[in-house]
């Protein structure tokens, strides 16, 4: 789905590094909170991340550039 809003509102995409980084934390056994404090990310989007983790989808951990 494209983002309707225009480019310069647009929030910018995690880098692949921190999605990575993440995920390390996660197999680590860092919940989200910790693992947004460690990264810098909004724990919403960690939350989000984790849930997905723990349905077994890493596809999110190594998104290409648009």
């Amino acid at each position: 789905m494209q983002d309707e809003r225009p480019a310069g509102l647009r929030r910018p995409r995690i880098p692949n590094e921190k999605r990575r980084e993440c995920l390390d934390l996660f197999q680590s056994g860092c919940g989200y909170k910790m693992t947004a404090s460690r990264t810098g990310l909004c724990r919403y989007t960690v939350r989000e991340y984790l849930r997905r983790y723990k349905d077994g989808d890493t596809s999110w951990a190594d998104r290409g550039s648009r």
